[in-house]
């Protein structure tokens, strides 16, 4: 087929310019910032496209494994991921997830990531505290939150990035029962599983089966509390107790929950720990959904052990560092005849038994909640872990946000110096945050602490996210707990 003569020239330009053309060593030096030199890029999708120089530098030596939410929906679900498609599926083993063993002088030893019950070279690990606290553990990391437009970013890098306000958290990690144990004989703060007396949990006493007209035979461990998680103290009172395992140990300290919010948000790809629980990764390989009711919808939990714990401390020890559900079938009622008097189907993330919320409420320490009654709700939060903190007072601590005086479904939560606090509601179940609020700053003055996460019979209010900023930090009540935390360096606040 003959060629037009617009075609023959086109092509003898295109020839023209081939032979024209120079090899790299024959160009000029780039002139003008990094930031503002283009390259050309093939993407994940395939396609030929343009790139930041300075960007495209920085993502591949400090990939950014993140998620993004557009904030005009109401969906609770990230509209996408963000930076490295890859950063975020290799994210929980590059971080370390899952469970150790780690001694009073925090050297951790990582076991086996599907026989918690031995370590990773095969020998035996004892859970019962002679070999160390049982915990779910992280690798030092940074945490980035931005907007862009419409869109909430949340990301983790192992460096800082640039522009940005990234905050250092430190290697450390959290009981992987999401609760507290009691060394009752030594009247410290541990992590361990076992039916010892000293370890008792609840109250530190025996339940009365006669008490409660729900109740399982005496010889069960929601009565006897052996083997369950230890409540009935206050945040003030756990985190002393925590003290004394030596430096670098607390109880729940605001920095080490921020750890279970932000890593639930962005690897599940959702801020709603209640949605579906859906065991397939999606067609990127990314995990997805939640992990269902978990364990919050307890039927007539006072009559059956006046709000003391249910969930035994050795629940969830099969799935090692799994992602999934175990089920929890409690004691039927001693008159009764049936199998179970109720069945949970108990959240595991990477081996954190309960996911970061439902069975019972976390004391947060390190945050201070003060609110002035109708007018403003402060939060400050401690910038030191490693220096004493007094929960009666303000001075010295870091203002970063302030929350609603109004209770309702969480909208909007602030990230700032990672306090995870409520600053808007008028959410539901199913949009936003899908999780709730309570608080009496509209009526009461003074300071408060925050508990999160929820207990058994919460409902759909529950989730990671959930938060009560009605109680001092001297209160002490059947349904909160504290799990022990510890970083390996202190996880300052800036």
């Amino acid at each position: 087929m003959a060629l037009t003569t617009e075609q023959e020239n086109k092509l003898v330009s295109m020839l023209a310019a081939f032979e024209n053309g120079k090899r790299i060593n024959e160009l000029e030096d780039a002139q003008g910032a990094v930031g503002q030199m283009l390259i050309e890029v093939m993407d994940e999708t395939g396609e030929t496209r343009k790139a930041e120089l300075g960007a495209a530098v920085e993502n591949a030596s400090n990939p950014i494994a993140g998620r993004y939410w557009n904030e005009n929906n109401a969906t609770p679900t990230a509209a996408g991921h963000y930076g490295s498609l890859q950063a975020l599926r290799d994210l929980p083993k590059k971080l370390g997830l899952g469970r150790y063993l780690v001694a009073d002088d925090r050297t951790r030893r990582k076991l086996d990531p599907v026989d918690s019950t031995r370590f990773e070279d095969g020998s035996p690990a004892a859970l019962d505290g002679s070999m160390g606290q049982c915990m779910w553990c992280w690798n030092a990391h940074y945490f980035t939150t931005w907007k862009e437009g419409n869109n909430t970013v949340l990301a983790v890098t192992f460096a800082p990035i640039a522009g940005k306000n990234s905050i250092y958290v430190p290697a450390g990690g959290i009981s992987w029962m999401d609760a507290a144990v009691m060394d009752r004989t030594n009247l410290k703060l541990c992590s361990v599983i076992s039916d010892a007396e000293q370890y008792r949990g609840g109250g530190g006493k025996a339940l009365t089966a006669s008490s409660y007209t729900k109740a399982p035979a005496a010889d069960a461990p929601q009565l006897t509390m052996l083997g369950m998680p230890a409540t009935a103290i206050s945040t003030t009172n756990f985190g002393n107790y925590a003290r004394k395992r030596g430096e670098g140990w607390e109880a729940n300290w605001f920095v080490a929950r921020a750890v279970v919010e932000y890593l639930f948000e962005i690897i599940m790809g959702t801020r709603n720990s209640q949605a579906a629980f859906n065991a397939e990764l999606d067609s990127n390989g990314l995990y997805q959904g939640g992990f269902g009711t978990g364990v919050t919808n307890m039927p007539d939990w006072g009559n059956y052990n006046g709000t003391y714990p249910l969930i035994p401390t050795r629940v969830g020890l099969e799935m090692g560092d799994g992602v999934g559900l175990v089920e929890c079938k409690l004691p039927a009622t001693a008159e009764s005849e049936s199998e179970a008097y109720h069945t949970f189907s108990v959240p595991v993330f990477f081996g954190l038994v309960n996911a970061g919320f439902g069975s019972l409420w976390r004391w947060v320490r390190g945050l201070t909640i003060s609110q002035t009654a109708g007018e403003k709700t402060e939060v400050y939060v401690a910038k030191s872990m490693f220096a004493d903190f007094n929960p009666s007072s303000v001075e010295g601590l870091l203002k970063v946000a302030e929350c609603p005086q109004k209770e309702g479904y969480i909208k909007r939560k602030s990230y700032n110096g990672l306090c995870c606090m409520p600053t808007e509601v008028g959410g539901s179940a199913s949009t936003y945050c899908s999780d709730y609020f309570y608080t009496n700053g509209s009526s009461q003055t003074g300071l408060r602490v925050r508990a999160v996460g929820g207990s058994a019979n919460h409902g759909t209010f529950a989730g990671a996210s959930f938060t009560i900023a009605s109680y001092t930090a001297s209160t002490a009540n059947a349904i909160c707990s504290s799990p022990l935390c510890f970083f390996a360096e202190d996880p300052q606040i800036e």
